[in-house]
């Protein structure tokens, strides 16, 4: 569905060691190799296709990594976008053309390099670091999210992936959380997506795609009789739209899932909502089957209010405010009397940010019921844990 385009508000830019372009086909080993480079501190942008030009022009690469294959397939025409770049621009090809039969010329580009699949991360990087002009200038993603706005490639970029979330007594898998992901970006935080940094047309549309995502999943968990329920995010501030509300209820009454087995989560942000509106529409999607669970608590507008009018079955703690309790910063007496409030309302309550073993020691001392993090695994593609996906 087509975005009209919209003006990004300016924010302060991240910086990086070294900005790579990475011409690829779009699969397990672009994803990995994008997550690895991240790792070392580089920058990666990826172009799938020919349509994904204009934002890898805007990001502003110090090299490129080519894949010729890659590069045929997707038109010649890409070189030529290219050519500007070429001239001043390291080049590294893998694999090696001549091995591979490929008659493509890249003449004029530095090639400085060729390499051979699997790719070695750290050679890799190596080459980045001692060929590319690197100047420690800044990433702007937000420049790079306007690009595929207006090019009308944020929702096919859009991918979902789903991290578990566990029960802290027996162990076991109790939901899984959709989280969103640029597939040409992977490193991209998508609060930049949802967030009043984009028109709200955008945060609607590309909202509706993580719950698409997130109702495929659960129908595919109940057919294979894994009732557990899989939640989705959304802004406080969405969820006054009419449009939206509209839109998820609809979504909701189609759905052949059981009652429950969909959870919104209401996540924190800087836009001030009228918290009686947004108790409102919690009640009547409750009445739909959904499950509410506030995200994010302990940080920003996520305060008592919110939680004393909204009707939640569930209740998130931040993991900042868990990292703050658990290195002595704040006294655990916070938590727990977060905890002792959530079985009060008789709701479930979950603390994020789990990575270590430590970590989940001290989480079933203060008595929560769930667990999220690290320590289990990162998000994934629903097709790791769903056969046939």
């Amino acid at each position: 569905m087509s975005i009209a385009p919209t003006k990004i508000k300016a924010a302060t830019p991240t910086t990086a060691s070294a900005k790579v372009i990475v011409v690829e086909e779009e699969n397990a080993l672009s994803r990995s190799l994008q997550d690895d480079l991240e790792a070392h501190d580089i920058a990666v942008a990826c172009v799938f296709s020919k349509l994904d030009e204009e934002a890898s022009l805007v990001f502003g690469a110090d090299a490129l990594v080519i894949d010729p294959k890659s590069m045929r397939e997707n038109g010649r025409d890409l070189l030529d976008r290219f050519s500007g770049l070429r001239s001043s621009l390291p080049v590294i090809l893998t694999p090696n053309p001549k091995d591979s039969g490929d008659d493509l010329a890249f003449d004029g580009a530095s090639t400085i390099q060729h390499l051979q699949k699997p790719y070695s991360v750290p050679t890799l990087c190596n080459l980045i670091g001692r060929m590319a002009d690197v100047s420690g200038h800044a990433v702007n993603d937000f420049d790079y999210v306007t690009a595929l706005v207006e090019t009308d490639r944020l929702l096919p970029n859009l991918s979902v992936e789903f991290q578990s979330k566990q029960s802290l007594n027996s162990g076991k898998i109790v939901g899984y959380e959709a989280l969103t992901r640029i597939k040409t970006r992977r490193a991209l935080n998508p609060a930049i997506i949802f967030s009043d940094l984009v028109d709200v047309a955008v945060e609607v549309e590309a909202t509706l795609v993580v719950v698409d995502e997130s109702i495929r999943l659960a129908t595919a968990l109940a057919r294979r009789g894994k009732t557990v329920p899989v939640s989705f995010n959304c802004s406080a501030i969405l969820m006054t739209y009419r449009r939206f509300v509209d839109a998820l209820i609809s979504r909701l009454k189609k759905a052949d899932v059981p009652a429950n087995t969909l959870m919104l989560e209401i996540t924190e942000e800087s836009r001030v909502v009228d918290v009686d509106r947004l108790a409102a529409v919690c009640h009547s999607l409750r009445g739909h089957g959904l499950s509410i669970s506030i995200d994010d608590y302990g940080t920003g507008l996520a305060n008592l209010e919110r939680i004393a009018k909204i009707p939640f079955d569930e209740l998130k703690l931040d993991k900042t405010i868990f990292d703050a309790c658990y290195e002595g910063d704040l006294p655990m007496s916070l938590l727990t009397s977060m905890l002792d409030f959530c079985r009060s309302r008789k709701a479930r309550s979950v603390i994020e940010g789990i990575e270590t073993k430590h970590h989940l020691a001290q989480a079933r001392l203060l008595g929560a019921d769930f667990g999220q993090g690290f320590y289990w695994g990162c998000a994934v593609p629903p097709k790791y844990f769903v056969p046939g996906w």
